[in-house]
């Protein structure tokens, strides 16, 4: 695995993860506590003890506060987790198992949680200092702050409900989704922007009649990530040429080939360490899962147990909202160069023809009942064709329309439906 993919394979497990962001803020709260007991036993604070504001406790009085404190932090940290799984059972079964992702990375989630366990954490604490004798040694000035803390944590109660009740909606799901969807697909086409997409087009050709040894699979799972730069290293150094087969996110058996490679002695463990697998599809390169989610919404939406056209409408408002960029752009490169500009590596087509490949066969059979979403994704279609500037993009929206407009035949609708729906796509 290449350093940057095994880097941010680690950044991802640790934002999608539901203790990290907890983790940090107990470890936090077990700091803070410990450095308000050590200011209390500074004797520098004998002068503020005199004052009248210093706060006054007994050994009695600070049990009870800090374990009262204790105990309605860890009853907020039940709610909080009863709510949260009330909301990924909701959402697995209504919009998908691929929108968990958005949801167990929610960062008002976890500092809630984390907010809490850490105030019990100083509580407790500061609880473990407070003397058994009536005139002992009671960090005054930390059950003060312990007091002051559980305050605010209490008052995130009343945030969270607001943030679950909205958090859990599909209009806002979807929403979420189509935004990851567009700056997955920004990040693509500016990456693609800093090559001559005409120049990668023109070397095509060089790849005809390439016969080349495989690079086989290394284990069975999903392609999470390709190191391009990596490869195109190897390849101007040794002399090959590199066709891929597949794409990030495609799933892979082992020993089968995920590319193909010509030229002399060719290091092929190098190169299948370039690539990296993986149990699940994930989010490190590309914009397909978050295509695939968006996907999933719609599906769910559109079937019989649920019947939320509406909702399969904004997934697919979000979709056609984050593709007009990669149909403004001049496309992705299938060609890529080594730096002493040899066309060394041709990969599959990662532009607009294979995200409509992904959306249209996958939603256009569960539109068949539908009116609404299949005028949308019918204008979605529409929309692009008007955007496009490149003759290879048309080709790909011009066959889907057709498709399309086949199809509309097999709708179970009324035939004025029908026919309404042919028209629109005939446009």
């Amino acid at each position: 695995m290449a350093f940057y993919a095994r880097v941010k394979s680690v950044m991802a497990a640790l934002t999608g993860s539901f203790w990290f962001v907890p983790l940090l803020m107990a470890l936090v709260g077990l700091g803070l506590g410990n450095l308000f007991v050590f200011i209390d036993s500074l004797d520098a604070l004998s002068y503020l003890r005199e004052q009248a504001f210093y706060p006054r406790f007994g050994p009695e009085g600070a049990r009870a506060v800090l374990t009262t404190i204790a105990g309605g932090m860890m009853t907020m940290a039940s709610l909080v987790f009863s709510l949260t799984f009330v909301g990924l059972t909701q959402l697995s079964g209504q919009l998908g198992p691929r929108v968990l992702m958005m949801f167990m990375e929610d960062r008002a989630t976890q500092l809630v949680l984390g907010a809490f366990v850490g105030v019990f954490l100083f509580a407790l604490v500061v609880l473990g200092e407070v003397s058994e004798l009536d005139d002992g040694f009671v960090p005054e000035l930390a059950v003060a702050a312990a007091i002051v803390i559980a305050t605010g944590a209490f008052g995130l109660v009343i945030y969270f409900v607001h943030h679950m009740a909205l958090a859990i909606q599909a209009d806002v799901i979807a929403a979420d989704l189509g935004n990851r969807f567009a700056k997955a697909i920004g990040r693509v086409t500016e990456k693609a922007g800093q090559s001559d997409i005409a120049l990668a087009n023109r070397h095509l050709t060089d790849f005809e009649g390439f016969s080349g040894v495989p690079v086989p699979a290394p284990g069975s799972g999903y392609i999470r990530h390709i190191a391009y730069d990596q490869l195109l290293h190897i390849l101007r150094d040794k002399g090959l040429r590199l066709v891929i087969d597949l794409r990030v996110d495609d799933y892979v058996g082992e020993a089968m080939p995920m590319a193909h490679v010509e030229g002399p002695a060719p290091d092929i463990k190098a190169l299948v360490k370039c690539f990296t697998l993986g149990a699940r599809r994930d989010v490190l390169q590309e914009a397909t899962y978050e295509a695939r989610a968006l996907i999933d919404i719609a599906l769910r939406a559109l079937s019989p147990g649920i019947n939320d056209p509406n909702t399969a409408v904004a997934a697919i408002d979000h979709m056609s909202g984050a593709l007009l960029p990669l149909v403004r752009s001049n496309g992705v490169p299938r060609v890529l160069f080594t730096t002493d500009c040899r066309a060394a590596l041709k990969r599959p087509d990662l532009g607009l023809s294979h995200y409509l490949d992904l959306i249209v066969p996958a939603l256009l059979p569960a539109m068949r009942t539908d009116t609404l979403a299949t005028e949308r994704l019918i204008e979605l279609l529409i929309l692009l064709d008007r955007v496009s500037r490149q003759g290879h993009q048309r080709h790909a929206i011009t066959k889907w329309r057709k498709v399309m407009a086949r199809d509309v035949d097999n709708h179970e609708l009324p035939e004025t439906m029908v026919t309404w729906l042919k028209d629109k796509a005939a446009e």
